[in-house]
Protein backbone atom coordinates (compact mmCIF):
# COMPACT_ATOMS: atom_id res chain seq x y z
CA UNK A 1 0.00 0.00 0.00
CA UNK A 2 1.33 3.44 -0.93
CA UNK A 3 2.43 5.68 1.94
CA UNK A 4 0.77 8.99 2.74
CA UNK A 5 3.79 10.83 1.31
CA UNK A 6 3.27 9.07 -2.02
CA UNK A 7 -0.44 9.92 -2.04
CA UNK A 8 0.38 13.57 -1.38
CA UNK A 9 3.05 13.67 -4.10
CA UNK A 10 0.74 12.04 -6.64
CA UNK A 11 -2.13 14.39 -5.78
CA UNK A 12 0.15 17.37 -6.31
CA UNK A 13 1.10 16.07 -9.75
CA UNK A 14 -2.51 15.36 -10.72
CA UNK A 15 -3.46 18.92 -9.89
CA UNK A 16 -0.78 19.96 -12.38
CA UNK A 17 -2.21 17.81 -15.17
CA UNK A 18 -0.39 14.51 -14.70
CA UNK A 19 -2.24 11.24 -15.27
CA UNK A 20 -1.87 8.00 -13.32
CA UNK A 21 -2.74 4.60 -14.78
CA UNK A 22 -1.99 0.90 -14.32
CA UNK A 23 -0.50 -1.56 -16.81
CA UNK A 24 -1.10 -5.29 -16.43
CA UNK A 25 2.05 -7.45 -16.21
CA UNK A 26 2.74 -11.05 -15.11
CA UNK A 27 4.07 -9.55 -11.86
CA UNK A 28 1.00 -7.53 -10.97
CA UNK A 29 -0.24 -4.17 -12.14
CA UNK A 30 2.47 -1.56 -12.62
CA UNK A 31 1.48 2.05 -11.98
CA UNK A 32 2.76 4.89 -14.17
CA UNK A 33 2.41 8.64 -14.03
CA UNK A 34 2.75 10.55 -17.27
CA UNK A 35 2.20 13.93 -18.83
CA UNK A 36 2.49 15.59 -22.20
CA UNK A 37 5.52 17.84 -22.31
CA UNK A 38 5.90 21.42 -23.50
CA UNK A 39 9.18 21.19 -25.43
CA UNK A 40 10.77 19.56 -28.49
CA UNK A 41 13.24 17.22 -26.81
CA UNK A 42 12.66 13.43 -26.75
CA UNK A 43 10.37 11.62 -24.35
CA UNK A 44 11.96 11.03 -20.93
CA UNK A 45 11.27 7.96 -18.81
CA UNK A 46 12.47 8.15 -15.20
CA UNK A 47 13.16 4.99 -13.16
CA UNK A 48 13.27 5.45 -9.38
CA UNK A 49 15.42 3.70 -6.79
CA UNK A 50 14.76 1.01 -4.19
CA UNK A 51 11.75 1.78 -1.92
CA UNK A 52 11.06 5.06 -3.76
CA UNK A 53 8.26 5.84 -6.24
CA UNK A 54 7.86 7.86 -9.40
CA UNK A 55 5.82 10.56 -7.64
CA UNK A 56 8.75 11.26 -5.28
CA UNK A 57 10.54 12.82 -8.26
CA UNK A 58 7.68 15.27 -8.89
CA UNK A 59 9.70 18.52 -8.88
CA UNK A 60 12.29 17.03 -11.27
CA UNK A 61 9.55 15.64 -13.52
CA UNK A 62 7.95 19.09 -13.67
CA UNK A 63 11.27 20.69 -14.64
CA UNK A 64 11.86 18.15 -17.39
CA UNK A 65 8.32 18.51 -18.70
CA UNK A 66 9.05 22.06 -19.83
CA UNK A 67 11.65 20.89 -22.35
CA UNK A 68 10.55 17.45 -23.59
CA UNK A 69 7.62 15.98 -25.53
CA UNK A 70 6.46 13.51 -22.88
CA UNK A 71 7.47 12.37 -19.39
CA UNK A 72 6.73 8.92 -17.94
CA UNK A 73 7.59 7.69 -14.44
CA UNK A 74 6.65 4.09 -13.55
CA UNK A 75 6.51 2.64 -10.06
CA UNK A 76 8.47 -0.61 -9.87
CA UNK A 77 6.45 -3.66 -8.78
CA UNK A 78 6.01 -3.59 -4.98
CA UNK A 79 6.68 0.16 -4.98
CA UNK A 80 4.45 3.21 -4.94
CA UNK A 81 1.00 2.42 -6.36
CA UNK A 82 2.04 -0.77 -8.16
CA UNK A 83 0.87 -4.17 -6.93
CA UNK A 84 3.05 -5.84 -4.29
CA UNK A 85 3.25 -9.60 -4.77
CA UNK A 86 5.47 -10.90 -1.99
CA UNK A 87 7.24 -13.53 -4.12
CA UNK A 88 9.56 -11.09 -5.88
CA UNK A 89 13.30 -10.86 -6.42
CA UNK A 90 15.37 -8.35 -8.38
CA UNK A 91 15.04 -10.47 -11.51
CA UNK A 92 11.26 -10.47 -11.77
CA UNK A 93 11.11 -6.96 -10.33
CA UNK A 94 12.94 -5.91 -13.49
CA UNK A 95 10.82 -8.12 -15.75
CA UNK A 96 7.63 -6.49 -14.47
CA UNK A 97 9.10 -3.08 -15.24
CA UNK A 98 10.25 -4.21 -18.69
CA UNK A 99 6.80 -5.49 -19.57
CA UNK A 100 5.19 -2.21 -18.47
CA UNK A 101 7.63 -0.12 -20.52
CA UNK A 102 7.13 -2.33 -23.57
CA UNK A 103 3.41 -1.56 -23.39
CA UNK A 104 3.80 2.16 -22.66
CA UNK A 105 6.51 3.53 -24.95
CA UNK A 106 5.49 4.76 -28.38
CA UNK A 107 9.00 5.51 -29.62
CA UNK A 108 12.64 5.86 -28.55
CA UNK A 109 13.11 7.64 -25.23
CA UNK A 110 15.80 9.04 -23.00
CA UNK A 111 15.92 6.60 -20.10
CA UNK A 112 16.86 8.18 -16.76
CA UNK A 113 17.64 5.94 -13.79
CA UNK A 114 18.54 6.74 -10.19
CA UNK A 115 20.12 4.13 -7.87
CA UNK A 116 18.47 0.74 -8.58
CA UNK A 117 16.65 2.47 -11.43
CA UNK A 118 20.06 3.08 -13.01
CA UNK A 119 20.85 -0.63 -13.05
CA UNK A 120 17.43 -1.40 -14.51
CA UNK A 121 17.89 1.32 -17.14
CA UNK A 122 21.05 -0.42 -18.34
CA UNK A 123 19.27 -3.78 -18.46
CA UNK A 124 16.38 -2.33 -20.45
CA UNK A 125 18.77 -0.66 -22.89
CA UNK A 126 20.47 -4.03 -23.43
CA UNK A 127 17.15 -5.83 -23.94
CA UNK A 128 15.41 -3.13 -26.01
CA UNK A 129 18.12 -0.99 -27.66
CA UNK A 130 15.72 0.22 -30.35
CA UNK A 131 13.58 1.88 -27.65
CA UNK A 132 16.39 3.81 -25.92
CA UNK A 133 17.80 6.95 -27.54
CA UNK A 134 20.18 7.63 -24.67
CA UNK A 135 20.91 6.58 -21.08
CA UNK A 136 21.19 9.11 -18.25
CA UNK A 137 22.20 7.52 -14.96
CA UNK A 138 22.05 9.43 -11.67
CA UNK A 139 24.08 7.83 -8.85
CA UNK A 140 23.42 4.45 -10.48
CA UNK A 141 23.45 1.13 -8.71
CA UNK A 142 24.24 -2.20 -10.27
CA UNK A 143 28.04 -2.13 -10.22
CA UNK A 144 29.75 -5.38 -9.19
CA UNK A 145 30.36 -5.74 -5.46
CA UNK A 146 32.42 -7.98 -3.27
CA UNK A 147 30.53 -10.17 -0.82
CA UNK A 148 31.63 -7.82 1.96
CA UNK A 149 30.31 -4.75 0.09
CA UNK A 150 26.98 -6.49 -0.49
CA UNK A 151 26.66 -7.35 3.22
CA UNK A 152 27.39 -3.72 4.14
CA UNK A 153 24.82 -2.40 1.65
CA UNK A 154 22.12 -4.79 2.87
CA UNK A 155 22.87 -3.79 6.46
CA UNK A 156 22.42 -0.13 5.49
CA UNK A 157 19.05 -1.05 3.98
CA UNK A 158 18.06 -2.90 7.16
CA UNK A 159 15.91 -0.02 8.39
CA UNK A 160 14.10 -1.16 11.52
CA UNK A 161 13.76 1.96 13.66
CA UNK A 162 13.37 5.73 13.45
CA UNK A 163 17.07 6.04 14.22
CA UNK A 164 17.97 3.71 11.34
CA UNK A 165 15.77 5.73 8.98
CA UNK A 166 17.32 9.05 10.02
CA UNK A 167 20.81 7.59 9.60
CA UNK A 168 19.85 6.42 6.10
CA UNK A 169 18.58 9.89 5.17
CA UNK A 170 21.82 11.46 6.40
CA UNK A 171 23.87 9.09 4.21
CA UNK A 172 21.66 9.41 1.13
CA UNK A 173 21.11 13.18 1.10
CA UNK A 174 23.58 16.03 1.43
CA UNK A 175 21.14 18.61 2.83
CA UNK A 176 17.77 17.03 3.71
CA UNK A 177 16.80 20.19 5.62
CA UNK A 178 13.41 20.56 7.28
CA UNK A 179 12.10 17.51 5.41
CA UNK A 180 14.60 15.18 7.11
CA UNK A 181 12.13 13.52 9.49
CA UNK A 182 9.43 13.23 6.83
CA UNK A 183 11.91 11.56 4.46
CA UNK A 184 12.91 9.20 7.27
CA UNK A 185 9.29 8.33 8.01
CA UNK A 186 8.68 7.50 4.35
CA UNK A 187 11.84 5.40 4.14
CA UNK A 188 10.89 3.39 7.21
CA UNK A 189 7.43 2.79 5.75
CA UNK A 190 8.96 1.63 2.47
CA UNK A 191 11.40 -0.82 4.02
CA UNK A 192 8.65 -2.29 6.20
CA UNK A 193 6.71 -3.72 3.24
CA UNK A 194 6.87 -7.55 3.16
CA UNK A 195 7.65 -7.56 -0.58
CA UNK A 196 10.53 -5.13 -0.07
CA UNK A 197 11.92 -7.26 2.76
CA UNK A 198 11.71 -10.32 0.52
CA UNK A 199 13.56 -8.59 -2.31
CA UNK A 200 16.23 -7.31 0.06
CA UNK A 201 16.77 -10.74 1.61
CA UNK A 202 17.31 -12.26 -1.84
CA UNK A 203 19.78 -9.67 -3.15
CA UNK A 204 23.20 -11.09 -4.02
CA UNK A 205 26.34 -10.27 -5.99
CA UNK A 206 24.88 -12.33 -8.86
CA UNK A 207 22.38 -9.51 -9.47
CA UNK A 208 25.13 -7.02 -10.40
CA UNK A 209 25.97 -5.78 -13.89
CA UNK A 210 29.01 -7.13 -15.72
CA UNK A 211 31.69 -5.05 -17.46
CA UNK A 212 30.57 -6.38 -20.85
CA UNK A 213 27.03 -5.15 -20.16
CA UNK A 214 28.21 -1.54 -20.15
CA UNK A 215 30.72 -1.95 -22.95
CA UNK A 216 28.15 -3.44 -25.30
CA UNK A 217 25.67 -0.56 -25.05
CA UNK A 218 24.97 0.94 -28.46
CA UNK A 219 23.40 4.24 -27.40
CA UNK A 220 25.00 7.31 -25.73
CA UNK A 221 25.57 6.96 -21.99
CA UNK A 222 25.96 9.72 -19.40
CA UNK A 223 26.56 9.13 -15.68
CA UNK A 224 26.23 11.67 -12.87
CA UNK A 225 28.26 10.51 -9.89
CA UNK A 226 28.03 12.71 -6.82
CA UNK A 227 31.21 13.53 -4.95
CA UNK A 228 29.17 13.18 -1.74
CA UNK A 229 27.94 9.64 -2.55
CA UNK A 230 27.77 7.69 0.74
CA UNK A 231 25.30 4.88 -0.02
CA UNK A 232 27.02 2.99 -2.82
CA UNK A 233 30.59 1.67 -2.55
CA UNK A 234 33.23 3.89 -4.16
CA UNK A 235 34.13 0.94 -6.40
CA UNK A 236 30.91 1.68 -8.30
CA UNK A 237 32.29 4.92 -9.68
CA UNK A 238 35.39 3.13 -10.94
CA UNK A 239 33.26 0.43 -12.58
CA UNK A 240 31.33 2.96 -14.66
CA UNK A 241 34.45 4.95 -15.53
CA UNK A 242 36.43 1.87 -16.58
CA UNK A 243 33.76 0.23 -18.74
CA UNK A 244 32.19 3.04 -20.75
CA UNK A 245 30.96 2.25 -24.24
CA UNK A 246 32.23 4.45 -27.11
CA UNK A 247 31.13 8.03 -26.52
CA UNK A 248 30.11 7.37 -22.93
CA UNK A 249 30.94 9.81 -20.15
CA UNK A 250 31.01 9.92 -16.34
CA UNK A 251 30.65 13.38 -14.80
CA UNK A 252 31.58 14.04 -11.17
CA UNK A 253 29.30 16.61 -9.54
CA UNK A 254 30.06 18.58 -6.40
CA UNK A 255 27.45 18.89 -3.66
CA UNK A 256 25.60 15.81 -4.92
CA UNK A 257 25.07 12.55 -3.03
CA UNK A 258 22.83 9.57 -3.73
CA UNK A 259 19.71 11.66 -4.41
CA UNK A 260 20.64 14.32 -7.00
CA UNK A 261 17.00 15.39 -7.46
CA UNK A 262 16.91 16.36 -3.76
CA UNK A 263 20.48 17.55 -3.25
CA UNK A 264 20.34 20.06 -6.14
CA UNK A 265 17.15 20.00 -8.17
CA UNK A 266 18.02 22.87 -10.53
CA UNK A 267 21.48 21.54 -11.32
CA UNK A 268 20.18 18.01 -11.89
CA UNK A 269 17.39 19.22 -14.19
CA UNK A 270 19.79 21.40 -16.21
CA UNK A 271 22.21 18.49 -16.55
CA UNK A 272 19.51 16.12 -17.77
CA UNK A 273 18.20 18.65 -20.29
CA UNK A 274 21.75 19.19 -21.56
CA UNK A 275 22.17 15.47 -22.00
CA UNK A 276 18.79 15.19 -23.78
CA UNK A 277 19.99 17.79 -26.28
CA UNK A 278 23.15 15.75 -26.85
CA UNK A 279 21.12 12.58 -27.38
CA UNK A 280 18.78 14.34 -29.84
CA UNK A 281 21.66 15.76 -31.89
CA UNK A 282 22.25 13.83 -35.15
CA UNK A 283 25.51 11.83 -35.07
CA UNK A 284 28.49 13.45 -36.74
CA UNK A 285 29.12 12.31 -40.30
CA UNK A 286 32.03 9.99 -40.86
CA UNK A 287 34.41 11.32 -43.51
CA UNK A 288 35.91 8.76 -45.88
Amino acid sequence: MAALTEHASLLNLRVRGWRGRHVETPYGRVHLIEARGEGPLPTVVLLHGFTAAGAHYGPLLEELRRSVRRVVAPDLPAHGFSDSPVALDLGNLYLGLRDALDQSLDGPCVLVGNSLGGAFAVRYALDRPERVLGLALLSPGGAPMTAQEMVALKELFNVRSDGDALAFVDRAMVHPGVMRRLYAWGIRQGFSRPAIRSILDGMSTADCLRPEDLRSLTMPLRVMWGEEERVLPSSGKRFFMDNLPPGGRVELHRGIGHCPHIDDLDHTARTLIRWCREFARPPARQHP
